[in-house]
């Protein structure tokens, strides 16, 4: 019973470490001036009303 929990504990653990992902390539971040972050917000409110 021991042998089993410890497999199924291995490949639990296993899939964990595997589906993280680390993309060190994509360090692009997109960044938002006051006055675009206020245009956004504003689009976003006349697709609401609409």
């Amino acid at each position: 019973m021991k042998t089993i929990l410890l497999l199924i504990t291995l490949i639990m653990a296993s899939l964990a470490v595997s589906s993280c992902t680390n993309d060190e390539s994509d360090t692009d971040f997109e960044f938002l001036s006051p006055d675009e972050e206020q245009q956004a917000a504003l689009k976003t409110e006349q697709e609401n009303v609409n």
